[in-house]
């Protein structure tokens, strides 16, 4: 079982053209994925952290796999490893900021094996651990390379709170009687929330994808000949 899963084909551009579908997958962890539930998967990219792959180890049942972490240190809010758990949780949106400005080099990195991919084998699948913030913003930066309008990329961002809203709230609950800034503060973590893509929108400008990623044209107009179609 895979949670948070879901083929972004049949998403649409400005221009009216659509993804094709089983190409891209976004989901959380592969740690209880069945051959059955890769089906189709060629390739997966594991966005988490080293001792996140150690703690839920993948499944990958054959796919090629490609770990690049995100960062590679413990950040409380996002990563899931254990020991981040005592270290507090920050502001979200602050984070979603620092996410964009200082790891820009390693969503980079998996952006370039996203476009380089050979779909001709199959689909290729990015995951983090819920599939909310890392995969999120990849997702979100994958889409708008496509020529996705942000208000669609949004629709889907929030798609995760199906699976996360109620452990968002069980969380809460659990803490509320009595730490009630604590409760706040994992609700908020474990939610997809318009304002923290909002934040890192904002920190990207407008020029991120030429200033900070850097993606070769070639390579990106050969990815949205494959993956668009009318």
């Amino acid at each position: 079982m895979i949670n948070n899963m879901r083929d972004l084909g049949g998403t649409k551009t400005k221009d009216g053209k659509s993804i094709r579908k089983n190409m891209l997958v976004r989901s959380a962890h592969l740690g209880r994925a069945s051959k059955e539930d890769l089906v189709g998967i060629a390739a997966v990219i594991d966005l988490r952290t080293p001792g996140e792959r150690q703690e839920i180890p993948n499944q990958f049942h054959h796919c090629a796999y490609y770990p690049v972490p995100i960062f590679t240190r413990l950040t409380a809010g996002i990563s899931h490893e254990e020991k981040a758990n005592s270290l507090g949780i920050p502001d979200m949106r602050w984070l979603y900021r620092k996410l964009v400005s200082e790891c820009h080099e390693a969503f980079a990195n998996v952006l370039r094996i996203i476009l380089s991919h050979d779909f001709g084998k199959g689909a290729i699948l990015w995951h983090c651990t819920e599939g909310k913030d890392r995969c999120g913003l990849t997702t979100a930066m994958v889409l708008e390379l496509l020529g996705v309008e942000r208000k669609t990329i949004m629709e889907d961002y929030l798609k995760t709170n199906i699976v996360n809203m109620p452990k968002a709230i069980a969380m809460r609950q659990q803490y509320l009687s009595y730490d009630k800034e604590m409760a706040d503060m994992l609700y908020r973590a474990y939610i997809a929330d318009a304002s923290y893509l909002e934040e890192a929108w904002e920190e990207m400008g407008n020029d991120y994808f030429e200033a900070k990623i850097q993606l070769d044209e070639n390579l990106l107009e050969k990815f949205r000949d494959k993956l668009l179609e009318m």
